[in-house]
């Protein structure tokens, strides 16, 4: 359930066909760790991580979150997430989002530059058409810009002549249209051409902020409701091949792994509410069963939101009969180290950020058996050389 915080009137683009279209839940008390002492109800941040076609999961983050009745004062997206936050903040119902990419296919986004590999070579700009992306976003999204949208609404990313991030959405930034900014936040380097502003060009904001947790925080929110889409359940090994579009799409999600655990540690703290959907055994590019996925990120926010302390309290006391609602949450990850095949090489210890491991023997040994702590980046068990770490509960 959407609301903006100062735009509650705002029309839906589609009149009725509206996430704000039921009437809000009325109020609760408040978080005791991140409640506003003035006692008006917390403000809520939701920030959308990238991840290809896992990002369908964020379909069902809209629709626990109306199933729940938590109010959203404004969202924050990246990749995939900025396409599945703009229709968010233009009031889509979840119904609508579901239907806008069921049909989805691959050849939807991705068409070989034929024409300009033939022509130019190497110099060609992309690997795939963005005409052909672009055309399928001007379909799915409201035509127009940012000053139309129910919700503020912001989306990031990376200006290739300088490096840096910029936010579209924030001042300075929001006479770009809603297509190219989200255009701009899911144009993967190498494979669709950057977005041009006709001074500088842009590229996928997951490459240095997946999960853009720093940039919500300026918002000043009370709550931060984060989803991360990197997560896996195992370290099986994906399945490489040696092939240009393969290196370079295995280059950019071992980037984005990298930068998501990072952030994760060092923003994730008692005000966020940290969504990570079971969906890592899922290729970026996998197109076949959308509905699965969003029902894993319905599932999966239901059961965070509803155990978490941060949004607990901004829970409808009146859920759906069957709606899980587990009295313990999950809150740590099982760690153990297969002795037999450690090499005590220390990068358990060096990479992991909460201290879970004591690696200064001929062999690492587990400070944290339960970890508390853990925000399940698989930073340990993916620079593990011998395979030796094994994390449960996850």
């Amino acid at each position: 359930m959407l609301r903006p915080q100062d735009t509650a009137d705002t029309p839906s683009p589609e009149g009725s066909d509206s996430v704000t279209a039921s009437p809000a839940a009325p109020a609760q008390s408040t978080v005791d760790a991140a409640a506003p002492r003035d006692g008006r109800r917390p403000r809520v941040v939701l920030v959308l991580g990238g991840g290809g076609m896992r990002g369908m999961a964020h379909i069902g983050v809209f629709k626990a979150l109306r199933t729940l009745g938590i109010q959203v004062d404004a969202i924050v997206g990246t990749s995939i997430g900025s396409l599945i936050g703009a229709m968010g903040a233009a009031n889509y119902s979840v119904e609508r989002m579901e239907k806008l990419v069921e049909g989805i296919k691959k050849e939807d986004y991705f068409r070989l530059n034929v024409v300009k590999f033939l022509l130019k070579g190497m110099r060609a700009p992309s690997m795939y058409r963005g005409d052909t992306f672009r055309e399928r976003l001007r379909e799915i999204l409201p035509e127009g810009g940012f000053e139309q949208l129910g919700v503020p609404y912001f989306c990031n990313a990376v200006r290739l002549e300088t490096g840096g991030s910029v936010f579209w959405g924030s001042p300075g930034f929001t006479e770009v249209s809603l297509v190219d900014a989200v255009y701009s936040s899911c144009a993967l380097p190498g494979i669709f051409e950057p977005f041009n502003d006709g001074e500088f060009n842009y590229m996928d904001g997951g490459i240095v902020d997946p999960v853009p947790l720093r940039f919500a925080r300026t918002l000043a929110p009370d709550v931060i409701i984060a989803v991360d889409l990197t997560v896996k359940a195992t370290m099986k090994t994906p399945n490489y091949k040696s092939r240009a579009v393969s290196t370079l799409f295995r280059a950019f999600e071992i980037a984005e792994e990298v930068v998501a655990e990072q952030n994760l540690h060092m923003h994730v703290d008692y005000k966020v509410a940290l969504v990570q959907p079971k969906i890592g055994h899922l290729s970026r590019f996998d197109f076949d069963d959308v509905h699965s996925v969003v029902k894993l990120g319905e599932e999966e926010t239901i059961k965070t939101l509803t155990s978490h302390a941060a949004t607990r309290d901004l829970v409808s006391l009146d859920l759906p009969e069957g709606t899980a609602c587990p009295s313990t949450p999950r809150d740590y990850v099982s760690v153990r180290v297969e002795r037999d095949l450690c090499i005590g090489c220390g990068l358990c210890e060096m990479v992991c950020e909460t201290d879970a491991f004591w690696a200064r023997g001929e062999k690492a040994t587990v400070r944290k058996r339960s970890n508390y702590e853990c925000t399940r980046d698989h930073a340990c068990a993916r620079n593990c050389p011998t395979g030796a770490i094994r994390l449960g509960n996850l």
